[in-house]
């Protein structure tokens, strides 16, 4: 399922859709304690992601966000399935994801876009717990521990 949580220049706070409670809240936490303070303007195709998630794997793109006050967070726009594709399999769909969030500032449209876009197929098992990345560039990483490895990416090391 496609969903997405964070800020939108046209909201007043934080957004979400398609995402469960329990994945919402964590992947919240995660993105505020590891990326939120580094992403900054973002690199140019936005952070990718890829982990395993509650016996599931999410997949996506995180870009800078906004909302309407100017106030910062970023927006992850997230698969979440049984499998997923790895860098090479995903990035076509987090290319269509960015171009959806670039057309579609509202919320509700947004998520319908997003839910159009086809889920490409992948493995559970190969994911490794936290694969990021940038362009050509990627790390494999502890959930828990991410700091080098967004550094590296980030340039925020």
């Amino acid at each position: 399922m496609a969903g997405f949580f964070g800020k939108l220049p046209s909201t007043g706070d934080f957004v979400t859709r398609g995402l469960s409670p329990a994945f919402r809240a964590a992947w919240d936490g995660w993105i505020t304690r590891h990326v939120a303070g580094r992403l900054g303007a973002g690199p140019e195709g936005g952070l990718r992601v890829r982990l395993r998630s509650g016996g599931r794997v999410a997949g996506g793109v995180v870009l800078p966000g906004r909302d309407r006050i100017g106030r910062s967070f970023p927006l992850s726009l997230l698969l979440v399935a049984d499998g997923l594709p790895g860098p090479d399999g995903l990035d076509p769909w987090c290319e269509a994801a960015r171009a959806a969030a670039a057309v579609h500032p509202e919320p509700d449209a947004l998520w319908q876009a997003l839910s159009d876009i086809p889920v490409p197929e992948g493995d559970a098992a190969a994911a490794a717990p936290l694969l990021l990345w940038t362009g050509k560039a990627s790390a494999a990483c502890d959930p828990r521990d991410p700091a080098e490895a967004l550094g590296r990416l980030l340039g925020t090391g």
